[in-house]
């Protein structure tokens, strides 16, 4: 156990984009709230925009909920991309640069190493994020009061009781959520990083994007593309917002619900489910059968390590 959290240290301090990232993500975010308007949703004008607050409680909730989970939604995204390469390269390089021989001149087996490095693709990367998101929705929630403020509107119309809190909750659970769920494509990404002697990247896209076209091209049918997309963005879709009539400016003056048909989306809003949508995820086979796959993956990349060990 010591060995593990020893190598896990190790990964998170010599790969500086796991924290950098996030930081840079909130610097971009800080520079677009002091430059100008924030829209969350689809592209909408402000001639005939509603003031939050004149709508009903339960809907402004609501809505800066989805607000909170668009801002979480970025982070992910941008980490998720961090966590790919991360995954990918986690295994090759170290036979790329032979350090592979120094480490296995320590007293550490290839299982410790192996799954010190899928703790930090699949654990400690969906933490930082979440981490990351938690900051950025109080950035945007003290830069939007700050700009409110300034131009005489209700500053605490972003700090609704229990909207941080319940988007806070909520992007624990999806981060924990995360875990589980992409674990296969983590054990998936470290499985190709082993076996590759060259061209990771290659080798972790290209047969699952041959079987896609050959059996969309023998079979006329798409599930194996269908699997794939769901399994990398399924679980992003919960963030997201997928309803177009729903937008929202923050423009200096005031929080801008934008449009007539924005308004009637708005409405609907009190129909979304995001908690339950999320447990649903702990009732589907598919959850669990990636969670065995990922061991399977992951024994076949040590089995590799052992006996890959130069190029």
């Amino acid at each position: 156990m010591n060995h593990c959290l020893w190598l896990i240290r190790r990964e998170f301090w010599e790969n500086r984009a796991i924290w950098i990232t996030p930081l840079v993500v909130l610097g971009a975010l800080l520079l677009l709230l002091l430059g100008g308007k924030v829209q969350f949703g689809p592209i909408g004008g402000m001639d005939n925009g509603t003031p939050l607050g004149a709508i009903p409680a339960d809907q402004q909730q609501q809505l800066l909920l989805l607000v909170y989970a668009g801002i979480s939604l970025m982070m992910f995204l941008v980490m998720g991309v961090v966590a790919f390469f991360y995954a990918l390269d986690s295994l090759y390089s170290d036979r790329r640069d032979r350090s592979v021989l120094f480490w296995k001149s320590l007293p550490l087996s290839d299982a410790d190493t192996v799954f010190a490095k899928f703790a930090v693709g699949a654990g400690v990367i969906p933490l930082v994020s979440f981490a990351g998101a938690v900051l950025a929705q109080l950035l945007v929630a003290a830069g939007g009061s700050i700009r409110l403020a300034l131009a005489g509107g209700s500053a605490g119309i972003l700090w609704q009781p229990g909207v941080l809190g319940s988007a806070t909750g909520l992007g624990l659970l999806w981060t924990i959520t995360a875990m589980l769920w992409y674990a296969p494509v983590v054990a998936y990404l470290m499985l190709a990083s082993a076996w590759a002697r060259r061209g990771p990247f290659l080798w972790a896209v290209l047969p699952p994007l041959a079987v896609a076209i050959l059996e969309r091209v023998l079979l006329r049918s798409e599930h194996a593309g269908d699997f794939v997309s769901s399994r990398i963005f399924g679980l992003y879709r919960l963030l997201g917002n997928r309803d177009e009539d729903v937008s929202v400016t923050v423009n200096g003056d005031d929080v801008i619900v934008n449009g007539e048909e924005v308004r009637a989306g708005v409405a609907r809003l009190t129909d979304m489910d995001p908690l339950g949508a999320l447990l649903d995820f702990y009732t589907s086979p598919s959850l669990w059968l990636g969670v065995v796959a990922a061991g399977l993956m992951l024994g076949a990349a040590i089995w590799l390590r052992r006996y890959r060990d130069t190029d």
